[in-house]
């Protein structure tokens, strides 16, 4: 059963009698221009008021649009502190899905004035009805957007002039409201104000469609456009009224206001001439003025429209990011000739079938609200930017034209979107993914770089990773490939590649030569780290999927870096700096190492190669245990806390490892805890922020009973379904995925067998070929766990390429110091005086009268020439691989900010194995040479990273040979998976059959 576990908060009043203002009147089709691809409205019958939740009825057929609740996520429960907001941050406004126009009111609380920067549902004031809207960002105060918004003012006007100019005090034209009066459903939301005005909001893709009644029974009518009133800074803005229309600008600042700058245009025309207007200009309010300009000051233009008293007026007002003719164009062609009834009936009929992508039965009517809800807040972004002319603002500050028939998307949360919103929507709008790959791949060509959090055409960074090429990959995996597929990996090849210079990735130079982040960096050192072996995983995969193989290869051996920060010691992922791992370091901390996560939390995040993961912990056992630990508290935050943070990215896949773990139903347990304990249908019903819709695509994969937890593939990894019967068809495609999964609504929540296709399966996991063709999951449900998912050949994949390669750049060209970094100060070995010294590659290098001959590696510039040891595997079975008879082993490296000892494993063909200790002096040791080190290479010079070098003495060593069972035949060396301090770099493994050793 999935009942709440305590008592559900107070739900939101329910909406007062208030008079009907929905008319009934033909439908008539939205132009082609007003459209997202895939999406396409048909008439039909709407019903705007949201439901109220009922926690006790089930099997409740309330439809997917009249489930949608769009005040869910807007208030913020101040009794908890994880971290990060304790609410969606939503808000109630009218859009269309992945839509240009968010038109929505935002909120002010007059008891302490705290305007958040959306909507507060704890708030009792509205500063306004703005055009455009983030939708669960973080920054508060700093949202950004909310873009022109308008106040209907009904008080007198002296001498046809506004009492005050906004511009020198806004707050005394803040609207009275009460949430008993008002209402909202996709596409559409109305207030009663408490001066008397009926507002209504509706919205096509470019366009917001607004209708103001006015009392009759006021001193005035009288809308204020607010130029300049956007939540973050304002740089410039203008605004002038000519005729019925009223056009303008503003500059203004982008979310979390930390550099990036846009420029959104207007241009609104009304269905009814003005008795009077006026504009201001700071503190000065001009009657009959037609123009105005505001400068760098907030709220410092705008102007005023009179109507008749009482009158009741309609707003069509196009938004464009590349001019005010663009603007009134959106708005004409999206719009024109249309009431505003029949334009919000297209618009819910738009969200009627975007929703219907996914038909869910069964579940209680809060179950149905929260999953349709969640649905509806997924495709709130990207949006679109073009306008219906194709033009839009490159991200190089130039106009640039989609092709025809496409659409341009900007505003993507890269750090969030890549962990299953960016998969969600290439399953349910292929076409739209088709779009968004190709914005990208022209987002990088017009800026030479991979931003990370690039809102409107600014290129931004937050957060860590290059995540947008994990979104790419992912939707790409999910078979939206019609975009430039070698443009965006050729990109990513040349970016994300020595020397660093393209690169957005903080500390990347570091990270792409010694695979790690050195912990001393602070600034998330060793999440970045975790981070960026994601985003190479996601490149590697799209290079594989494109059949080029070197970058493939690349690309896997920097997917395994996760493994340089696994302390063996602790078998835990911890800071790693150049003298070892910081095991003093507190997991539980957050800040320093780890963004917005603490050490336990962002322990499991290694999609990749979670089997590793689990086997360098200690296994399944222990593993078990630590998991089990960790999800007692599913959302205990991240200060001092050993538990799991659900509500924040860093968590998202954890629940899944369960799977790898031959659990299934832990898995399912701990997601159904989450949706019934986190999740609600109150205005706090989202414990997070929603951060454009990632927290939301999070709950629809836990309710459909799959996850894309392998970031940049298209597996799914299967948890009990959470509705009886789901139909996944998605749009403008012949691809359908039907889940039959009876009682899993009701009294039997966990999975005990699966057929797939008919074929039955005790596989917990689907391959990538299901996510892009579809087909048919039977379950068969029951009260109490089974064996279905249990056995070692069920869990998912684990993907280990990569894990045995060389992984440090130890050496560079002179005077190209940028090509590589031996140790975490950036210093590498010169090639050239390497090759002087007789260590060229390919040289070979005999180590006395021992037998042993290393082979210097054969590598070229900026590729890695060693390994720094976590247990790397080296085959030394011969090229029959039946083994190769030894008496003795040695290892060719040094030491950085050594010495370092640890032990390496040889493994004999028969199965026995044999510890041999692997030691090194520092690469630096003047005269001290210790273990009975050889020195085989010296050189006078290190490369530095800036491009010069030094004239310190280094040492490249051969170690004592370690007698062998020279009975036996070598098959393998494992390297040691950690070393005692320092970094321990290994050039070469050599074996001998000398038998004096």
């Amino acid at each position: 059963m999935r009942e709440p576990t305590a008592p559900a908060p107070a739900a939101r009043p329910a909406p007062r009698t208030r008079r009907a203002r929905l008319r009934a009147v033909a439908m008539a089709a939205l132009t082609s221009g007003a459209l997202v691809a895939g999406l396409t409205p048909a008439t039909a019958a709407v019903t705007v008021t949201a439901p109220s939740p009922d926690v006790t009825a089930r099997a409740s057929t309330i439809s997917a649009y009249d489930a949608v609740d769009p005040f869910i996520g807007t208030e913020l429960d101040p009794k908890q502190n994880k971290g990060n907001s304790a609410y969606g941050n939503t808000w109630p406004g009218a859009t269309t899905p992945f839509g240009m126009v968010q038109s929505s009111p935002t909120t002010y609380r007059s008891s302490d004035g705290d305007q958040k920067g959306g909507y507060e549902y704890s708030a009792d004031k509205i500063r306004g009805f703005g055009m455009t809207r983030l939708s669960g960002t973080g920054c508060e105060g700093r949202f950004s957007a909310f873009d022109f918004p308008v106040l209907p003012y009904t008080g007198p006007l002296d001498g046809g002039a506004l009492p005050t100019s906004p511009g020198t005090k806004i707050d005394p034209y803040y609207l009275d409201f009460d949430h008993r009066d008002e209402t909202a459903a996709p596409g559409h939301y109305t207030v009663g104000l408490g001066n008397g005005v009926e507002t209504e909001l509706t919205a096509t893709t470019r366009t917001a469609v607004n209708r103001y009644e006015f009392p009759a029974r006021k001193d005035s009518s009288t809308l204020i456009l607010d130029v300049a009133g956007s939540n973050n800074r304002v740089f410039d803005s203008e605004v002038r009224v000519e005729g019925r229309t009223v056009s303008g600008w503003v500059e203004t600042a982008s979310v979390c206001d930390e550099g990036g700058r846009y420029r959104a245009y207007f241009s609104s025309t009304f269905d009814r001439a003005f008795t009077s207007y006026g504009t201001w200009q700071g503190g000065a309010v001009t009657p009959g003025a037609a123009t105005a300009r505001g400068g760098e000051a907030k709220h410092g233009s705008g102007a005023y429209l009179v109507f008749p008293k009482g009158a009741t007026v309609t707003a069509r007002t196009g938004l464009s990011y590349v001019s005010v003719a663009n603007a009134a164009r959106n708005a004409e062609e999206e719009t024109g000739g249309r009431t505003f009834d029949q334009v919000r009936k297209a618009t819910a009929q738009t969200w009627k079938d975007a929703l219907s992508t996914v038909k869910a039965t069964g579940g209680t009517k809060s179950e149905r609200v929260k999953f349709y809800t969640a649905l509806y807040h997924s495709l709130l972004h990207p949006n679109v930017s073009d306008d219906v002319n194709g033009q839009y603002p490159g991200h190089d500050g130039k106009v640039r034209k989609v092709s025809a028939g496409r659409h341009h998307y900007v505003t993507y949360a890269g750090w969030d979107m890549y962990r299953g919103q960016a998969q969600l929507i290439a399953l349910l709008f292929p076409k739209v993914g088709d779009d968004i790959n190709q914005s990208l791949v022209d987002l990088v060509k017009q800026t030479g770089a991979w931003p990370n959090w690039p809102h409107l055409n600014q290129s931004q960074q937050k957060m860590s990773g290059d995540s947008l090429q994990v979104v790419l990959s992912s939707i790409d995996a999910f078979g939206s490939v019609d975009y430039d597929r070698k443009a965006a990996l050729a990109s990513m090849r040349k970016t994300q590649s020595l020397p660093a210079d393209t690169t957005k990735r903080a500390h990347a130079q570091q990270y792409f030569s010694a695979g790690f982040i050195d912990n001393g960096k602070g600034d998330s050192a060793t999440s970045k780290t975790l981070e960026y072996a994601i985003d190479d995983f996601a490149i590697a995969q799209l290079a594989g999927r494109l059949g080029e193989k070197a970058t493939y290869d690349q690309f896997m051996t920097r997917a395994q870096n996760w493994q340089n920060l696994l302390d063996p010691e602790t078998q835990r992922i911890r800071p790693r700096g150049r003298n070892g791992f910081d095991r003093s370091f507190n997991l539980g901390e957050r800040g320093n190492q780890f963004e917005q996560a603490t050490g336990y939390q962002y322990g499991w995040m290694v999609p990749q190669n979670v089997g590793t993961l689990i086997e360098k912990r200690g296994g399944i056992e222990p593993v078990t245990r630590d998991l089990d630990e960790h999800t007692r508290a599913l959302d205990a935050g991240v200060y001092n806390t050993t538990g799991a943070y659900l509500s924040n990215q860093p968590s998202f896949s954890m629940p899944y490892v369960y799977n790898w773990l031959r659990q299934p139903h832990r898995t399912s347990e701990v997601l159904r805890r989450a949706t019934d304990e986190m999740y609600g249908t109150t205005p706090s019903g989202l414990p997070g922020n929603d951060d454009l819709g990632s927290l939301s695509s999070w709950y629809v994969w836990a309710n459909l009973g799959m996850n894309p937890t392998v970031y940049g593939t298209a597996n799914l990894v299967l948890s009990s379904p959470m509705f009886d019967r789901i139909v996944i068809d998605s749009a403008d495609s012949d691809r359908r995925i039907t889940v039959k999964a009876e009682g899993a609504a009701s009294d039997r929540p966990y999975v005990t067998g699966l057929k797939v296709n008919g074929r039955a399966t005790t596989k917990s996991w689907l391959n990538e070929d299901f996510a892009r063709a579809g087909g048919v999951l039977t379950y068969t449900m029951g009260e109490a766990p089974g064996a279905w998912g249990t056995g070692p050949a069920d869990v998912p994949p684990s993907y280990t390429d990569g894990s045995d390669a060389r992984n440090n750049i130890g050496s560079t060209p002179d005077g190209q110091g940028k090509l590589g970094s031996l140790d975490l100060s950036d210093n590498s070995l010169s090639r050239e005086k390497l090759t002087a010294a007789g260590a060229a590659p390919g040289a070979k290098l005999p180590l006395g009268d021992t037998g042993i001959t290393f082979t210097w590696p054969r590598t070229k510039e900026g590729q890695p020439d060693n390994w720094i040891p976590h247990g790397q595997r080296i085959d030394l079975g011969g090229k029959n691989g039946k083994g190769t008879k030894a008496t003795g082993i040695s290892f060719l490296g040094l030491a950085t900010n050594g010495p370092s000892q640890g032990l390496a494993t040889v493994e004999y063909v028969d199965g026995s194995a044999q510890n041999v200790a692997v030691q090194f002096t520092d690469w630096t040791p003047g005269t001290n040479y210790l273990y009975g080190n050889v020195p085989l290479v010296v050189t006078e010079g290190r490369n530095k990273v800036n491009g010069t070098s030094d004239t310190t003495r280094t040492v490249v060593f051969g170690t004592v040979p370690q007698v062998l069972d020279g009975k036996k035949r070598v098959k393998s060396v494992t390297l040691p998976q950690g070393t005692d301090r320092g970094i321990m770099h290994v050039f070469d493994v050599a074996l001998t059959t000398n038998p004096n050793l």
